[in-house]
């Protein structure tokens, strides 16, 4: 019997498809089970397979043996910590880094050969095909030639402990096994040329007597053994139901345990409400930017409501929040239900003929039409749309959101064989979404690290760098020192300081005295500048911009120079007037954040972030909070051709040159977005659509410094992240685990320092990979 038929797959992230993964639901006991008929080399094998978490709060055994017992276990409590342990003949590692990432599938590789003469190398794990190497306990590394209990006539277990009840929830999938051999994550996994992304690769050696791969194309035998070993593995829990679409290749979305309130199961498709009072539950998916797409859901009891609503929304009933939302509310039994929008505290039914509730247990399709921008509904076979009011999804509107109270809600967004009933319509899986503008980020931002020489340097990022910076932002982390910042409209040794008001330094010749193809380069600067100070580490982060030093712009009354990349970045130059006037931007699309210096006064840093409006400036060199003045903006949001300034100095200086920095959100590969801190460990998520590799946040509200925080200074998630303040000299430091870079965004870890407390906090997010091609961290 094959699996359940699903949608058609329009891509895959590797050479090898996987096609299905077996879903284990803790509340249902589920685990496989086998015990060979005679040992095998318990000295040397190797086990791998691709696992997508659930966020469950146990502790959860993946793969082990009877006896010491062995295994391999994800550790998971209250506060977010979730780690891998790894038993077996006398060694017990826990790693440091911290996988909590419910949104997208890890590949993991277990290596064993204690027969090496190396005592590290007997046992080795791998995570997205690099070798785990930081261990926050790693106790013994066991003797040489040692035997331990996998692999021998003892009681074998997927998603259970060996011999007690901890149970593992989330999926599995391409399970393979391998006697004998102590492989490497390559003979399973490879990196995308095109993504930098881990992928799968069919495993195509000899698997020994009691190696086996466990695929669960089988839906009427999940633990059938794909090899001609036929090592078949007992089912136990686990129906056919569990045989799901979901893969590393086609990643499905599902409810996001990071992002709202209740309780989940069986595989993040189920949620139940604690109380009588709404709670929101959003999806690891956000709506993409355009398309159709279609999902099942349904309800355990009355009081209902499904939809898109704008990525601020707390937990609650958006039908009494002052909060963009387009959604279905079933409002109790069959009695009545309604299509309808929340616009800033204003209530529109969308349709004057609104669709019966639906009885419970019962599913109806939703469906979300970003091309024409509207929702719908299919009961019973009919299908309603929001037409009447002419109220459209609004590009606020990014989450899809269910809400419940003391009941439960179901989703499916294709992995248990959904098919969209309207022709058009996708299921929201990776393989269905578009393909990225930017499929590498990397060839448009990077973070690179290096240390100073006092001697001429050429910087890249270890030689791999692929674009020449227009924007190259440096600070020292060792030492206490200014922020610098050079731009190719500008030219080279002219240095911006951040974290102060001054003009622009023009008067030495040994800074950054190069815009290269592959990086820049530094001159001798020994102890003046601290961009190539002898002996300290720095961080530069390089934004590519059309590699020019610019050309002419005459969009607003002020004609500008603009170097404009194709990322959404564009660095323009232009002299103020002191009155009221326009600059054009170049990005053909209106600017969501703009960061302006007055270069030859001792002006402050001016800020412009969508999320805040034009009627507020932030100042980038200090702790202030935002300010009202139509003197930064003239009250007037950017459009798709240019930005307005008022009178004030520091955007619009008489006489003065001004250079401006313009970020225009590009899908996949930046975010200008705003969340509101809730002073919890269990902070809020902030979904990018793609994997962070940098962020710069402000507190908005509140006299608090400015943060940023890239992946290349702390790659793991649980590491003590050292913080840069933008406004600050000071060195990095504040070593705390403020937050997870996560496949689809951000989620904060802490409860205060500026990141988490009362307040509007802004965003600046670029990407390290977008979520279509991204494994989880």
């Amino acid at each position: 019997m094959s699996i359940i038929q699903g949608t058609s797959k329009t891509s895959a992230a590797g050479g090898h498809t996987i096609e299905q993964a077996i879903r284990f639901n803790d509340n249902d006991s589920a685990y496989l089970e086998k015990t060979f008929a005679s040992a095998g080399n318990r000295q040397i094998w190797t086990w791998s397979a691709w696992i997508k978490l659930s966020g469950s709060t146990a502790r959860q055994i993946i793969f082990g043996a009877a006896g010491g017992p062995s295994y391999i276990s994800i550790n998971e409590n209250a506060t977010g910590s979730a780690f891998f342990n790894l038993y077996n003949a006398g060694w017990y590692w826990e790693t440091a880094a911290k996988y909590r990432d419910p949104s997208a599938w890890y590949h993991l590789v277990w290596a064993f050969d204690t027969t090496n003469a190396t005592a590290d190398n007997r046992m080795r794990f791998y995570v997205n095909g690099s070798e785990v190497t930081d261990y926050s306990t790693k106790h013994a590394t066991g003797s040489q030639n040692a035997s331990g209990d996998i692999n021998n006539n003892v009681a074998h277990r997927l998603g259970r402990h060996p011999s007690t009840t901890h149970y593992y929830d989330g999926y599995l999938a391409e399970i393979n096994f391998v006697d004998g051999q102590q492989l490497a994550p390559t003979d399973f996994g490879e990196t995308n040329s095109t993504t930098g992304q881990w992928v799968p690769v069919r495993y195509t050696g000899a698997y020994g007597a009691n190696g086996f791969h466990i695929t669960g194309a089988d839906s009427a035998d999940l633990g059938a053994d794909a090899t001609v070993n036929g090592n078949d593995w007992t089912s136990n829990g686990l129906s056919s139901d569990d045989a799901v679409l979901d893969s590393p290749t086609d990643n499905f979305c599902t409810l996001n345990p990071l992002d709202g309130a209740g309780t989940l199961s069986d595989g993040n498709l189920v949620n139940a409400a604690p109380s009588a009072s709404f709670v929101n539950r959003r999806m690891t998916f956000g709506v993409p930017s355009s398309g159709k797409w279609a999902f099942r859901v349904k309800k355990s009891a009355n009081n209902f409501m499904v939809g898109v609503i704008a990525p601020q929304q707390t937990d609650g009933d958006p039908d009494q929040n002052n909060i963009d939302a387009l959604y279905y509310y079933d409002k109790g039994g069959t009695s009545s239900g309604d299509l309808q929008t929340r616009r800033t505290g204003a209530l529109v039914v969308e349709t004057t003929n609104p669709p019966a509730g639906i009885a419970a247990d019962t599913f109806m399709e939703v469906l979300i039409d970003k091309d024409n921008n509207r929702l719908g509904v299919v009961i019973g076979g009919t299908a309603y749309i929001a037409v009447d009011a002419g109220v459209a999804i609004q590009d606020t509107m990014t989450q899809i959101f269910v809400a419940t109270a003391s009941s439960t809600a179901t989703v499916d967004f294709g992995q248990s064989g959904f098919t969209p009933s309207q022709t058009g319509y996708k299921a929201l899986s990776t393989a269905n979404l578009p393909d990225p503008t930017i499929a590498d980020p990397s060839a448009y931002f990077q973070t690179t690290l290096y240390t100073g020489n006092a001697s001429t340097q050429e910087v890249n990022q270890s030689g791999n760098s692929t674009f020449e910076p227009g924007l190259v932002w440096i600070k020292t982390r060792s030492n206490a020192a200014s922020h610098a910042l050079f731009d190719q409209v500008r030219g080279v040794n002219k240095q911006l300081r951040s974290d102060s008001s001054g003009a622009e330094y023009t008067v030495y010749s040994d800074l950054l005295t190069a815009f290269d193809a592959d990086g820049f380069t530094l001159g001798a600067d020994a102890t003046v500048n601290n961009v190539n100070v002898n002996t300290y580490t720095y961080a530069a982060w390089q934004w590519a911009a059309d590699g020019t030093t610019g050309s002419s712009n005459t969009d607003g009354s002020i004609t500008s120079t603009v170097s404009a990349g194709t990322s959404g970045f564009s660095i323009v130059s232009y002299t103020g007037t002191g009155a009221n006037a326009t600059v054009g931007h170049g990005l053909g699309v209106a600017p969501q954040m703009i960061i302006i210096k007055n270069r030859p006064d001792a002006d402050n840093w001016i800020v412009y972030h969508e999320a805040m409006g034009a009627t507020k400036g932030l100042t980038l060199n200090s702790t202030a909070a935002a300010t009202t003045a139509s003197t930064f903006w003239n009250n007037t949001a950017p459009t798709s051709s240019v930005f307005s300034i008022g009178s004030g100095g520091g955007t619009n200086g008489s006489g003065d040159a001004q250079i401006a920095y313009c970020f225009a959100e590009v899908e996949g590969f930046s975010k200008f977005i705003s969340y509101e801190g809730n002073a919890s460990t269990d902070g809020p998520f902030i979904h990018c659509g793609f994997r962070p590799s940098f962020v710069l946040i402000k507190n908005i509200d509140a006299a608090e410094d400015w943060w940023i925080q890239d992946a290349a200074r702390e790659p793991f998630n649980g590491g003590n992240m050292a913080r840069i303040a933008p406004n600050s000299s000071a060195a990095e430091a504040d070593n705390v685990a403020w937050f997870d870079f996560v496949s689809n965004g951000l989620k904060v870890r802490y409860n205060a320092g500026g990141i988490n407390s009362s307040g509007t906090h802004i965003v600046m997010a670029f990407a390290e990979s977008p979520f279509k091609t991204a494994t989880a961290r």
